[in-house]
């Protein structure tokens, strides 16, 4: 099928430009740093591709795992690598790129602090 792998040339991710997100607010419990984005976030987003993220809420120093939470659904953050983002990796205040894929639950930060 045209343009449904990257094995084309290039890949249709993003044709609308970068989609921004913003957290709505941060909860740090026992076992996860779990950043709140609104509902329906990810409803409209094409099903692969790069969204900025913007981190309103200073992340406090911590080794926990991140989780996004939307509509009472949650989605683990990794890193590069596969291993899971902590609190570490987005601590400051400010924008951060990542990568989703919607068909395989993939999250990924490409940037970190």
């Amino acid at each position: 099928m045209f343009g449904a792998t990257t094995n084309y040339p290039f890949n249709f991710a993003n044709r609308n430009g970068i989609p921004m997100l913003e957290s709505s607010s941060v909860e740090v419990t026992d076992t996860n740093v779990v950043i709140n984005i609104p509902d329906r976030a990810f409803r409209f987003l094409n099903g692969t591709g790069m969204i900025l993220f913007r981190l309103n809420t200073e992340i406090t120093n911590t080794a926990l795992p991140i989780i996004f939470s939307s509509n009472n659904f949650t989605q683990s953050l990794t890193v590069v690598g596969g291993t899971n983002a902590t609190g570490t990796n987005m601590a400051g205040v400010g924008i951060y790129l990542i990568y989703y894929d919607k068909n395989s639950n993939l999250m990924q930060l490409l940037t970190t602090v």
